[in-house]
């Protein structure tokens, strides 16, 4: 077993002088606590936070970290308390081991609503102390390490959520080490016959090409030696999990994989990376489309190297990476190799700021309506490879890449995003949507009058623009609910023959502990609250015993439709919907809301899916009668058309319209240009045939780009 002696010893390797009397009382505490605890493996369970610290040595990272390694499980597996650990090591300490353990409790299997707080907290912390996430990744890559052990369900549940959550992590942070370990034992678990064939011809190649790769590594030195560039060359074959990535992209086979052979050239600074780039290029051919340049514009984990293939030496076709030894330095061990983490003192602020990506995890978990949506949206944070934009004024910007125009504008400020309503890339009119390559110069021109739409969720990727587009939307949303709630309220008064002062109103409200009328409004409207009880205060006030007429039938007149031709529709007022229009044919749901009505939905309304979710809420099955398609009765459909702008085209769509017997009712401009436009369009159509018809005849003249129901 590994020694307090041990663990001095390698951390002494790059820290001057360490406190051996604080490792040494770790690691005694921790024996201590753990005592004849035992792994699956039947080793003593002691034996896993010293593997831990081992590795976290390995990573060189500072003394807290590895004592933080040492007693990462005390909190979680024995009768430690958070107070006994910083009593003995520390506040820093102790913070660090309180992280682990919340994200040690964050299993993607079994994520559960009351684990979210705790998940907050932890990437919260982590996002001011990187730490806590080298710590678990450390953790992780020993558990994989000895996963042999475990049941064949958890093992499969344990390298799954390595593959997809904790290798994507190891990347994100720069610790590519760790990441290539993660993968590939995740992916022998997962995949063994696949792993093993690989394996197999890897070591065959290997046998074959170690000769090879010597060749061109003594032909890579000799260029530099000429080109009188010092530098330190090394070949190596790429890792099996790695190989069948490219694989699968490619979908090619093992065969048909020409750049299994990887050369890294670390030189002592930037001008000598452009100087070995071009004596390749000058010397070998180059293959089209896999020249990178990293350096310019580094990757989101701070990793930076010129990356290029080449047909090397020998008529190899070769992958080459070519670096600083700073850079080098950061690629091996990401945020690890931070001066911050090499002392004992606190971490920099320089630390907090470069993990703007985990506050934006934190963002998503307060926004994602359940922890499947989290999942989903986390990945994308930790797994996107960036874009880099360019605004008017020179300021370069890195999005995600597949970000759009909009993302761009959300990411200069909420305001500019809410209020887009023109956007150019290089000086050419595009639309909103438009996904932003690297290089771009983007402008984004607003408009006061513009305002979020429901379909701009479609077309971003990034979590501030979602965030903002949903907060947006769920304004809209409130505000209905509150008109709902006000037409109930108004035609309780009316049908009870009640009249109220404006303050009457103030004082109703509060006493149902509402700040404002508009409160309980939206109380009313998202029956919270049942007009029964705001009687109940009315009575309160008033001094009187007023009793209910007629349940449900004070729901204001105004908005009921009950002579819709639908089978199955129930005794009750229609609420409006602003989502969707269905029209005869369109298949047809109904949502009935208790003291309510009912909203009428298109079957695939984006919509939907939420009000299915509510507790107060039921679905019903509806149809459209015989008499939906007899009586030619006109129905309300909105359309967006995107089109190119030019004098003649909007009268040729109105044409196609009429020619259908369509009959347009409103229509408004929204996004404009010097050759681009996006109409909405309110037509008035007599069923799903008529619309699809005129659907077609739209998509097909060669101006429209996009035609959809809105």
């Amino acid at each position: 077993m590994i020694t307090p002696q041990n663990l001095i010893s390698g951390i002494g390797e790059y820290i001057k002088d360490p406190d051996e009397e604080l490792i040494k009382k770790a690691y005694i505490f921790a024996l201590k606590k753990h005592g004849t605890q035992i792994r699956d493996s039947g080793a003593p369970f002691f034996s896993h936070p010293l593997e831990v610290a081992e590795v976290l040595i390995s990573l060189k990272m500072d003394q807290s970290t590895v004592i933080g390694g040492i007693l990462h499980d005390t909190l979680e597996d024995t009768d430690t308390s958070i107070d006994e650990i910083t009593d003995m090591f520390g506040e820093k300490i102790a913070r660090i081991v309180d992280g682990v353990t919340k994200l040690s409790k964050f299993e993607i299997s079994s994520l559960a609503e009351k684990q979210t707080e705790n998940f907050k907290k932890l990437l919260l912390s982590a996002a001011s102390d990187i730490r806590v996430l080298v710590i678990k990744l450390a953790d992780r890559l020993h558990n994989m390490r000895t996963i042999k052990f475990r049941e064949r369900t958890k093992r499969i549940r344990t390298s799954r959520e390595t593959l997809e959550i904790y290798a994507p992590l190891a990347e994100r942070i720069g610790i590519v080490s760790i990441k290539d370990e993660l993968q590939d034992l995740a992916f022998m678990e997962l995949y063994p016959e696949i792993y093993n064939s690989i394996k197999t011809r890897l070591k065959h190649l290997y046998e074959v090409s170690e000769q090879i790769i010597s060749e061109i590594t003594n032909a890579l030195l000799e260029l530099a030696r000429t080109l009188e560039i010092p530098c330190s060359i090394t070949g190596r074959l790429k890792t099996p999990y790695s190989i069948w990535e490219k694989m699968n992209i490619r979908n090619i086979s093992f065969e048909q994989l020409s750049d299994i052979m990887a050369f890294r050239i670390v030189v002592d600074n930037i001008q000598q990376c452009y100087q070995m780039l071009g004596g390749i290029h000058r010397n070998y051919l180059v293959v089209p489309g896999r020249f990178r340049d990293y350096i310019s514009t580094p990757k989101n984990n701070s990793y930076q190297s010129l990356h290029t293939s080449v047909i090397g030496p020998l008529n190899k076709r070769i992958e080459i990476q070519i670096r600083t030894s700073e850079m080098h330095l950061t690629a091996e061990f990401g945020v690890a190799a931070h001066s911050e983490y090499k002392t004992n003192g606190a971490v920099k602020p320089k630390a907090k700021t470069d993990q703007k990506w985990i506050r934006n995890l934190v963002r998503i978990l307060e926004d994602a309506s359940g922890m499947d949506e989290f999942l989903q949206n986390s990945k994308t944070e930790i797994l996107s490879d960036k874009v880099f934009c360019i605004t008017p004024k020179g300021t370069i910007v890195s999005l995600p890449k597949g970000a759009s125009v909009l993302d761009f504008a959300y990411s200069i400020h909420s305001d500019v995003g809410n209020h887009a309503a023109e956007a150019r890339i290089n000086g050419k009119p595009v639309p909103l949507r438009t996904v932003i390559e690297n290089g771009d110069q983007v402008e984004i021109v607003t408009d006061l009058k513009q305002s979020p739409k429901t379909a701009w969720e479609s077309f971003v990727i990034t979590i501030k623009a979602k965030t903002e587009i949903k907060k947006a939307m769920n304004a809209l949303e409130r505000e209905r609910l509150e008109m709902i709630g006000k037409s109930n309220f108004d035609g309780f008064l009316q049908i009870n023959n009640i009249s109220i002062t404006d303050d009457d109103l103030s004082a109703i409200s509060n006493s149902m502990r509402f700040d404002t009328a508009a409160g309980m409004f939206y109380a009313i409207g998202t029956a919270q609250i049942t007009m029964r009880e705001v009687l109940s205060a009315y009575n309160r006030l008033k001094n009187t015993n007023l009793q209910m007429r007629t349940s449900g039938a004070y729901v204001h007149k105004q908005h009921s439709q009950p002579n819709l031709p639908i089978y199955g529709i129930p005794d009750v007022p229609i609420l409006p919907v602003t989502c969707c229009s269905p029209v005869p044919g369109d298949k047809i749901v109904g949502v009935i809301f208790k003291d309510k009505g009912i909203e009428i939905h298109i079957e695939e309304c984006s919509v939907l899916r939420d009000q299915k979710d509510s507790t107060d809420s039921r679905i019903a099955e509806l149809s459209w009668s015989k008499k939906a398609f007899d009586n030619k009765t006109k129905h309300l459909s909105k359309l967006s058309v995107v089109a190119i702008y030019e004098p003649g085209n909007l009268s040729k769509i109105a044409m196609v319209v009429e020619n259908k017997q369509g009959n347009i009712v409103n229509l408004r401009i929204g996004e404009r240009f010097e050759n681009f436009m996006q109409l909405q369009m309110e037509l008035e159509v007599v069923d799903i045939a008529q619309l699809t018809m005129i659907l077609a005849d739209l998509r097909s003249l060669e101006f429209v780009h996009e035609v959809t129901r809105a």
